[in-house]
């Protein structure tokens, strides 16, 4: 394993998402949060990037506050990842359907 610490990092994010999809998904469809955008007539790999665009804010309100109220910069760097990896699975998913 080249980089350990990258590695370790994935295993929490896998972890994270598992215990927060909980709250936000059913177990029929782990992405049900996401895809109501299709409900509105949106495609739903748009739900991830509107998330995206919240955690870039919060993370450049860091950096140009030097603080966060609600959450570490650290865990929105995790779940700015998070999301675009869901971002990916969405868009294979929709790939896939269409193969």
């Amino acid at each position: 394993m080249r980089n350990p610490a990258f590695h370790k990092l994935l295993e929490e994010i896998a972890e994270l998402h598992d215990s927060k999809n909980t709250d936000y998904a059913t177990i029929e469809d782990p992405l049900a949060n996401l895809k109501d955008c299709e409900r509105l007539g949106q495609p739903a790999v748009l739900g991830t990037v509107v998330r995206l665009q919240d955690k870039m804010r919060r993370i450049e309100n860091f950096f140009s506050n030097g603080h966060l109220k609600h959450e570490a910069v650290r865990d929105s760097f995790i779940d700015l990842a998070v999301y675009a990896l869901l971002a990916v699975v969405i868009m294979d998913e929709k790939n896939s359907k269409k193969s």
